[in-house]
């Protein structure tokens, strides 16, 4: 028989639980118990349902809902019922009235237009005692020890109830399957999260269909939030919906000693045995391969108050009167005030100080922090906005430039300081918004925000959303809306990529570009001033410049210098000044022994070394374009649990940047150095080029393609230096792929740049079959170039020349001949017909490789001719003339018989499939006198 604690036990528990100094967060799951009885329950809502529908239809839609005895089965049939015979709007417009039921105000307008200024209204909402305990106990307990409150309701009861006790709170709506752990970066105020729908602003999830539909991610992030919470389970029913299996499935995953799970009932032991569904669900939870302590007979409105006070020694609220606070805010997106910041100054240590020039993505703390100096630019873009503002312009202003320039700090800080202006009553003049999901909202929505209030609305990522803030500005003009300015961040290449560097904003909106590059010399004074205070740590290597002016030139030399890895930026010039090269490997190698022993997760034993090394060895070689899908499946997690356990822990470490869909480590410089501390420790390096390229290919084979995708899958091309790391990633992708010819090719290139040509030939030829398969018809001519070449390499020049010519070719079988697939063969054509001419002493064979050298200097782009003029050499010597290039005719001529010469000297015959040898090369030749610029 399951055991169940009381009331008494609860209250004990929980309040031990948050007086621990070394506490778990504690997050919430709600159901409808918690807005009972000011929002109604399940009978009422059903009877407010029925008196949708005329007479005849209530006796129908009695006769289906009576076929369940369960209310969660009563409630479910109903919504499908008015789904199948009602527009959508029809059960929307329902929920927006029943949640009404808690608005006490009389005479006002309650259209769904006006819904957004009705819950912005917070006196107004008729809080159960249990809502607005939990209210006053989310804002005064310490931010970390705040996690996620996710509710089945559809009301904004929570939200109201912590913006009424002074705190801001963040709603969250998670209809579809995707991750509501959003933005770690951002760890203000309360996050409410909307699991069927939110009362406006979005669809609600009613119907069987719904409430049933698998939804992985939810129950990966179940998954998550139980390994890094304690969960307390209170007035939720548990209907046999998708939530409650993806939650007993996240439970099921996860050891027992990783959970700390609170389930309280409100029914009393008595009633829970004599009840069916409810027992019988609990009895799934009760028998889970995890802990969760039972709780019956509690009401929310009578424990949440006695927890309130049981807490109290440990609940804190700010010093400042309790005005407004946030507001009817948008979902999605966090209201950032100065009760807010003050939390974050508290964070905003010199330790956090120093993490922060270390290369850690950039916070709210980091914006108000005494030892980070503000930025000139921030300033300015603040004191732009003021004087449109003043002028009555709604704005927008964008940053742009390369990564690891500070783009978001400077939008941070600029938002910092008009958070602290204020209006000429003495109030906050600027509401600051920052957007901290993935869904950007209904573009109205925003365009109806407070005419009285002043905005600014902060984006990062915005090339993610140019669409939305396109229309968005478009609106703005079209409406001459005032008070809302928005501050967008954006990488130059994302945002040209995006097409927002071509659209005409200031036709629009009053807009301003600020292209970030490097620090000025005030900047930089600044920053030296900053570690000169901070002391020795802080400065680093640049303690053993003398003076601050020979330490400033020193910073200025790097940002804007080369010798960080190509061209300097701010990240990389903080590196190199406070770390010389042997002091960053030092900090490096002591941060991969932290590393090491830090697991993702329970059920991996990959640890964060390995995710670090996964994302520093393709960066190290050029590849740039990492994304979330590709690293998820390397290293065996779901997506949600890389954001959770990879990406945001090693930003935190300054290891690593992400976003734009790429991640990537903070600077090229640690990746190179990563790799060869890896390299020095004899660290399996080809596992992780393997397990990489794999999940790569294996997206390729779902039908996916990006230019990411490419880069990584064909890793072992890029691996110039260790050929053991090239094979390894060309041989994991032909195990996904074993039909795909460029990966047979790619196999080939690195088999012989391991000394193994004659591994590599066999493999060529085995895979001629290949060619036949009109998926590779344009890999075809590569193919048979990187054979030559293996066959080159063992001394078969009748045979690396007649794979060459097929290269080369009119034929279209073997694929278009283009301009930038002509080099590398003709090159390879040239080398072998010399070395014919000079093994074999075959006369007949010289004018053929004459007409090669002209097609080749005609061709040829690089400066290196080296090759070119020692076949020119053996032609010179033998006395025979060199035709004209525009002699298109013998050249076509000379090259087609010497390569019939060539191959009756073929080494050894050619498989039976090999394709016919009728030579023409009217195409290629037809491609001198054209410009060789591709």
């Amino acid at each position: 028989m399951m055991h169940f604690g009381s009331d008494k036990d609860l209250l004990s528990r929980l309040a031990y639980s948050l007086k621990d100094d070394e506490a778990r967060p504690i997050a919430f799951l709600t159901g409808a118990g918690l807005s009972s009885p000011s929002v109604p329950g399940v009978a009422e809502i059903l009877s407010q349902l029925r008196g949708v529908f005329p007479a005849e239809e209530q006796i129908e839609l009695d006769s289906e809902v009576s076929r369940h005895l369960d209310f969660g089965e009563k409630y479910r049939a109903a919504f499908q019922f008015l789904a199948d015979r009602r527009p959508s709007e029809t059960s929307q417009r329902l929920i927006e009235l029943i949640t009404l039921f808690a608005y006490d105000k009389q005479g006002e307008n309650k259209s769904s237009a006006n819904l957004s200024k009705l819950e912005d209204d917070i006196a107004a909402w008729r809080l159960p005692s249990g809502q607005a305990a939990l209210g006053r106990i989310l804002t005064g307990l310490r931010p970390e020890l705040r996690g996620p409150i996710m509710t089945t309701n559809f009301d904004p009861l929570t939200e109201i109830a912590v913006r009424r006790a002074g705190g801001s709170a963040t709603t969250y709506v998670h209809v579809d399957d995707s991750s509501f752990l959003a933005n770690h970066r951002v760890q203000s105020g309360v996050s409410v999260v909307h699991l069927h729908g939110n009362w406006r602003n979005s669809s609600v999830s009613n119907t069987l269909q719904e409430l049933t539909v698998d939804r992985p991610t939810l129950t990966a992030a179940l998954r998550v939030i139980l390994q890094q919470h304690t969960l307390v389970v209170l007035g939720y029913g548990g209907w046999n919906d998708v939530f409650t299996r993806s939650l007993l499935a996240a439970i099921s995953e996860n050891r027992a000693e990783d959970l700390d799970v609170v389930w309280c009932v409100y029914s009393d032991r008595d009633k829970l045995e004599k009840s069916s569904d409810g027992a019988e669900l609990l009895a799934k939870f009760g028998t889970a391969p995890a802990s969760i302590k039972f709780y019956a007979g509690i009401d929310a409105n009578i424990v949440l108050p006695q927890l309130e006070k049981r807490l109290a020694s440990v609940l804190r609220y700010t010093d400042s009167p309790r005005k407004r606070a946030g507001g009817g805010a948008l979902p999605g997106w966090s209201e950032i005030s100065r009760d807010t910041l003050a939390e974050f100054r508290v964070r905003a240590t010199s330790a956090a100080a120093l993490k922060f020039y270390d290369g850690r993505l950039p916070s709210w703390s980091d914006a108000v922090s005494p030892f980070i100096p503000i930025r000139e630019v921030s300033i300015t873009i603040a004191n732009k906005i003021l004087e449109q503002e003043q002028s009555g312009l709604a704005s927008l202003s964008l940053l742009t430039g390369p990564s690891g320039e500070g783009k978001s700090t400077i939008a941070l800080q600029a938002a910092a300081q008009l958070i602290s202006q204020d209006d000429a009553d003495g109030n906050q003049l600027f509401k600051v918004l920052q957007l901290t999901s993935d869904y950007f909202g209904a573009l109205e929505q925003i365009t109806g925000l407070d005419a009285g209030l002043r905005y600014v609305l902060l984006v990062d990522e915005a090339h993610r959303f140019y669409n939305d803030i396109r229309v968005l500005v478009e609106r703005i003009n079209a409406v001459a809306r005032t008070g809302l300015h928005l501050v967008i961040v954006s990488g130059d290449i994302d945002w040209q990529a995006c097409g927002g560097a071509n659209f005409a904003w200031q036709r629009e909106i009053s807009s301003k570009v600020y292209a970030i590059q490097g620090v000025d010399h005030v900047d930089a004074s600044s920053m030296v001033a900053a570690w000169e205070r901070m002391g020795p740590e802080a400065l680093g290597h640049l303690a053993t410049i003398p003076t601050t002016g020979e330490r400033i030139e020193a910073l200025l030399d790097f940002s804007f210098g080369e010798d960080v890895a190509g061209r300097g930026t701010l990240l990389g010039a903080l590196l190199m000044t406070r770390y010389d090269r042997p002091g960053l490997r030092q900090h490096l190698r002591q941060l991969l022994d932290k590393l090491k022993v830090r697991h993702i997760s329970s059920r991996h034993d990959f640890t964060l070394m390995d995710a670090l090394v996964s994302i520093a060895l393709p960066h190290a070689y050029g590849c740039v374009q990492l994304d979330s899908t590709v690293l998820s499946s390397a290293l065996d997690i779901s997506r949600v649990e890389l954001i959770s356990y990879v990406l945001y822990p090693l930003g935190e470490e300054s290891a690593i940047t992400y976003g734009s869909g790429r991640i990537v480590a903070r600077h090229e410089t640690i990746a190179s150095t990563i790799v060869d501390i890896c390299l020095e420790d004899g660290y399996d390096l080809e596992s992780v080029v393997a397990r990489l390229v794999r999940a790569a290919a294996l997206e390729i084979r779902r039908g996916k393609h990006s230019s990411g995708l490419i880069e990584l899958a064909y890793l072992s091309s890029k691996i110039t230096d260790l050929p053991r790391l090239s094979l390894a990633g060309a041989r994991a992708a032909v195990e996904v792929a074993p039909d795909r010819l460029s990966y047979r090719t790619s196999l080939s290139a690195a088999l012989r740049k391991s000394a193994a040509a004659s591994e590599a030939a066999e493999a060529n030829s085995k895979s001629l079959r290949l060619i036949y398969d009109d998926s590779n018809r344009n890999q075809v001519r590569g193919y048979f170039t990187e054979w030559g070449v293996a066959e080159g390499i063992l001394g078969n020049f009748a045979r690396n020349s007649i794979l060459a010519a097929v290269a080369l070719q009119d034929t279209p079988r073997v694929g278009d001949l283009q301009r930038s697939s002509i080099q590398r063969a003709i090159s390879c054509l040239l080398f072998a017909l010399r070395r014919l001419c000079e093994t074999s002493e075959v006369d007949e064979l010289i004018p053929a490789l004459a007409s090669a050298c002209v097609v080749a200097r005609s061709l040829w782009e690089g400066r290196d001719k080296t090759w070119l003029r020692a076949a020119e050499r053996v032609v010179d010597a033998s006395g025979h003339a060199f035709p004209r290039a525009d002699a298109t005719e013998q050249l076509n001529v000379d090259l087609v018989a010497g390569l019939r010469i060539a191959f009756t000297m073929i080494e050894s015959p050619f498989p039976v499939n090999f394709p016919r040898h009728e030579f023409s090369f009217e195409r290629l030749i037809g491609f001198l006198g054209t410009s060789p610029r591709f």
